[in-house]
């Protein structure tokens, strides 16, 4: 009815202001202004919906404007004594991220963002940004608040992008995001959409060129390993662990994967320290921790193996695979805290009953009391060695000691040697069944010493073998 009157856009601006539609105020400010750039409500309202809106420097000139015309107006000068304390907040947060101290401008950040009901995007995007430069300063976080503060900017991103999907600070912060997350297509692609919404965003072009160069580099080193070829796979995995090699969360997958060539190459121990580095990066990393895990199994490391297997269960409760090598890792950590009797007769799991029989003939001679007299260390292997063949002779009990199992079935896990107490007892049984078969005498292997005393009866008690009589 009346489209010239200056009035009525400041006062549709106030009404849009009260609805929190701050942009479409601020639009019908300019018109009041247009028509009447001395109208005071409409220079303090568009100094408010400029402020609300985090353009501080225009919202400060709008204000300058409205207290030449009314230098004592009570809202006004409350106006603008907040505009004055963010600004305050504002630039010292701008002197802390100079001197790298993030945290204290991320605390200046909020303190700005309190004066405000809705913090304008501005801060939010400064904030998000704080928090990435603050991953970046060497040993200022430990990897736990790394992933915090990563899970932060996201957080800002999605608020922001909710409202302006356009905005191109908040697509280059998500596609640093996925970048971390190893989904560099998604971050090339955020990259590129920031840049066509400006296309002078240079922070979206450098890390473009950088994500495009590490996704390269993983894909050839992906096609390496699918050829076998992990030598070549291990350096291009090298290559692309150098293009941000202080990121530790970005090349979490990139460690993983140079261990996997690593693995192949049977270069365990490297392996293991490429994966603690990947697992570091990302704690819920259950590819990597049962990579590990298998390494820790093959070095033998089953404490760890077991540890890392617990892990991944509990992150993935529906994987059964995952499961049973948890149980082969138990077992063989039973095992392992048994005695080797593998080891202790020098023969490989594989050993043959003949393998068997002959070594132990080797060690019980060796260490036989009769050719030891007063070694107590010659002693305690003699008992071993006898308990050692006592098990891996007995088809029943080798089966069960290989398997994990109690040998003897009754619940315990060390094999408790018992032959009447006697491991000498148990010598002169070996002794005469071979010589009761024609394999040994003798003639053919035994010291002149024992020739007299393993056809006897006397027998060897456990005590000291100065006065004890044997056979």
């Amino acid at each position: 009815m009346d489209p010239n009157n200056p009035t009525y856009y400041s006062n549709r601006a106030a009404a849009r202001m009260m609805l929190k539609q701050t942009e479409q105020a601020l639009t019908d400010c300019k018109q009041a202004l247009a028509l009447d750039p001395n109208l005071l409500k409409a220079l303090m309202r568009a100094g408010k919906c400029n402020f609300l809106l985090g353009n501080l420097s225009e919202a400060q000139h709008m204000y300058a404007m409205a207290l030449n015309i009314d230098p004592t107006n009570a809202q006004l000068l409350t106006d603008h004594k907040q505009l004055e304390l963010v600004k305050y907040y504002i630039e010292q947060a701008n002197v802390y991220r100079q001197n790298q101290q993030y945290k204290l401008a991320i605390n200046s950040i909020d303190r700005a963002a309190s004066s405000f009901e809705l913090s304008p995007v501005k801060l939010k995007i400064m904030k998000a940004e704080s928090f990435l430069a603050l991953n970046e300063v060497p040993n200022a976080c430990t990897v736990e608040e790394m992933r915090k503060n990563i899970a932060e900017v996201e957080a800002i991103v999605n608020e922001v992008l909710r409202s302006d999907r356009r905005n191109s600070d908040a697509l280059a912060l998500r596609a640093y995001v996925l970048y971390v997350d190893g989904d560099y297509t998604k971050a090339s692609a955020h990259c590129a959409e920031a840049l066509r919404c400006d296309p002078d965003h240079s922070t979206a072009r450098l890390l473009r060129k950088k994500v495009r160069l590490v996704e390269q580099q993983k894909n050839s080193g992906n096609e390496a390993v699918k050829k076998c070829d992990y030598a070549t796979a291990y350096n291009i995995y090298t290559s692309a662990l150098e293009i941000d090699p202080d990121n530790l969360l970005a090349n979490s997958k990139l460690y993983s994967n140079r261990a996997l060539a690593l693995m192949k190459l049977n270069r365990l121990q490297e392996a293991i320290l490429d994966l603690d580095k990947a697992i570091e990066g990302d704690p819920s990393f259950v590819r990597a921790l049962r990579r590990r895990a298998d390494c820790c199994m093959k070095t033998e490391k089953y404490e760890e193996a077991v540890r890392d297997l617990k892990s991944a269960s509990e992150l993935e409760r529906d994987n059964t695979q995952i499961k049973s090598d948890l149980r082969k890792a138990e077992q063989e950590l039973k095992r392992s805290k048994r005695k080797d009797y593998y080891k202790i007769l020098g023969v490989s799991k594989d050993a043959s009953e003949s393998d068997i029989k002959k070594a132990y003939k080797k060690l019980a001679l060796q260490h036989h009391p009769d050719k030891n007299c007063g070694d107590e260390e010659a002693e305690i292997k003699f008992k071993e060695v006898g308990e050692a063949y006592t098990v891996l002779s007995d088809p029943t009990k080798k089966h069960r000691y290989d398997s994990g199992l109690d040998i003897d079935g009754s619940g315990g896990m060390d094999f408790d040697f018992d032959i009447g107490g006697d491991p000498s007892m148990l010598f002169q049984m070996f002794m005469n069944d071979q010589m009761g078969r024609g394999g040994f005498s003798s003639s053919r292997g035994f010291p002149p010493q024992f020739g007299a005393q393993f056809g006897g009866r006397r027998s060897y008690s456990g005590q000291n073998p100065r006065t004890s009589q044997y056979f």
